[in-house]
This record gives C-alpha cells, structure tokens and sequence, in this order.
C-alpha cells in the first residue's frame, strides 16, 4: 500500500453567494445546491491518489448512518481501503457547508458529528504496509494517537498543517514536528507554526527527521525548503477557476505521488501544483480530480518532460 491518510472526513453543500456577509447581515444564495459531494481533508488526499494510480487508505471516524454508508461505499469504488475506518453507532457522519464569494473565499460551517464524538484507543491494522502516512486537520484524540502509532512503526509521516486550534492545540504542535517528515502548510498556517515553536523562519523547522517543509502562497506558487536550501515552484494556471475548495488537499497529494516515485521534493512540488489546477475547475474537492496521464499531460505542458520514477 501507498498512503494511509487521516483526516475529518465530510459530506459538503457547497453554495455561492453573494458576498461573505457580516454578523446580522443577509446574503444571497446564487442557486440552492442541487447535490452533496465527498470532502475531507484526508480522504480528499488518498480518493486523489487513487485517481493517480496509487493504493491509498483512509483512517477516519464516520457515523453509522445512511451519509456514512454512501460514503464507504464510494471509497471502495473508487479503490480507497476502508480497513482503518471506525464507524461510530448512534452517530451522524461530519458535514460541511460551505458558502463561496465572488472573490474566490469561502466560509465554512462544520459539523463533526461522529468524528469528534469518538473518544477511545486507536489500533491500526497494519499500518507497517504503507510507504507513507499523512495526517490532516481532524479530531486531536484521533490524531495525536495515529501520529504516535505511525512513529512506533517507522513509517515517514506528512503533515498538512491546518490552522485549527482544535486539530493542532499549540502545545502539541513541536511533538507533531517531531513526528513529521514533511510538513506542508500555507503561509498563513506557517505563522501559527513559527508563532507557536518560538521560531523564526523556515528552515529552523528543518531537522534529521523533518527533511522538507513546503510554504504554499496560492497563486504566488509555493516554496520548497530543505537542507539543501530553498527553491520557487510556480504555481500552474488553470483554465477556468470554479471552486477553490479541496485545491490544499490536492497539493499535497500531488507531492506525495512524487514521493512515492522517488522524485526530488521540488519535482513533487509542481505535481503538487499540477493536480491543485485540475480540482479549480469544478464544484467540489474530489469532483474534478485527474487521472496519471492527464496529470502527467499537464505537467511537461509547463515543466517540461516529467522525470523518469526512480524506484523502476
């Protein structure tokens, strides 16, 4: 197996509106969404490596309602292993509703549900089988286990930062480093970090363990940092932005498909950046996600040829 990714998972309603209003103040809804679609940060990451090729699973909490089951029952179709999934009686499955401005910003309101509801002693099965593990914003009980027993099994762990003081309260935050091969946050997010660790840039996160920490600037592109110092990647335009929802999550699915192919975190960077444009295009966070041919397509498109896999 590839990458066990962990993460809320969510059902999202995803719905323009006229503008973000302020407390007391009415917006307009552009249309009332006529669908659900499949979210989560975790899940986003490992239903796109499937969609890459790759063998991904899923560690998450969802209730043992009707949303759960279409969810489970979509994961395995789309070849995502369900093994580390608890579903939790009696509970109701994390929702999302988020409402996007015409400016390309959203507001999110969450639902937990299951997912927060869970407060028990998490136990893999198998975790040594993965080549990677990665661990996304979710409930703090659950991941602060699952960081803890991806350490005992030596398996190198991404982290995508989120700035959520539920997820990652700031006395947590250095183990969570600590545990992190690669750390992928925006430059929002770094300043929690940095604030956080008392520290000041960049590289003073890189350590034996943390070998990459990659800053994404949205369309600025992001910065890839290790110790052999710290390179641009371009961001990759796409041709029609929609719905930038799911757009982080896809980064660094992209990156870890590098990874998994032996390339240079720079060259995972810029896949990061290419599977990022395809979600852009349409309404949703797995809705639009791309295939390895076409992904690959739209790599040499602005980076030239893509470099061979190292491990064939």
């Amino acid at each position: 197996m590839d990458v066990l990714a962990t993460g809320y998972p969510s059902i999202d309603t995803i719905a323009r509106v006229s503008h973000s209003p302020a407390v007391g103040e009415t917006a307009l809804l552009q249309a009332v969404p006529d669908r659900e679609t499949f979210g989560g940060c975790g899940a986003n990451i490992a239903v796109a490596l499937a969609r890459l090729g790759f063998r991904p699973g899923v560690a998450m909490i969802i209730g043992d309602d009707s949303p759960g089951d279409r969810y489970m029952a979509y994961l395995a179709a789309e070849g995502v292993d369900t093994a580390n999934v608890i579903r939790l009686p009696g509970e109701q499955t994390s929702r999302s509703y988020l409402y996007l401005n015409p400016d390309g910003q959203h507001q999110n309101f969450f639902f937990p549900g299951a997912a927060d509801a869970w407060d028990g002693s998490l136990s893999l099965v198998d975790p040594g089988r993965y080549r990677f593990a990665a661990v996304t914003v979710g409930p703090f009980r659950h991941n602060r286990q699952f960081v803890r027993r991806i350490a005992e099994t030596g398996v190198p762990l991404v982290w995508e930062l989120k700035p959520d003081v539920h997820a990652y309260p700031p006395e947590m935050l250095g183990e969570f480093l600590a545990a992190s091969a690669v750390v992928i946050m925006n430059h929002i997010e770094a300043g929690y970090l940095l604030d956080s660790l008392g520290r000041r840039t960049i590289e003073q996160l890189l350590s034996d363990t943390t070998h990459t920490v990659i800053v994404t600037q949205g369309a600025a592109g992001c910065r890839v940092s290790t110790a052999a110092g710290t390179r641009a990647v371009p961001p990759v335009p796409s041709p029609t932005v929609v719905d930038p929802t799911g757009a982080g999550d896809a980064f660094t699915a992209g990156f870890l498909a590098g990874l998994l192919r032996g390339a240079a975190p720079e060259t995972g960077a810029k896949l990061g950046a290419v599977v990022a444009s395809f979600v852009l295009e349409a309404t949703g966070c797995q809705t639009n996600l791309p295939t390895w041919e076409q992904a690959q397509g739209r790599y040499e498109q602005h980076f030239g040829p893509l470099p061979a896999a190292s491990n064939e």
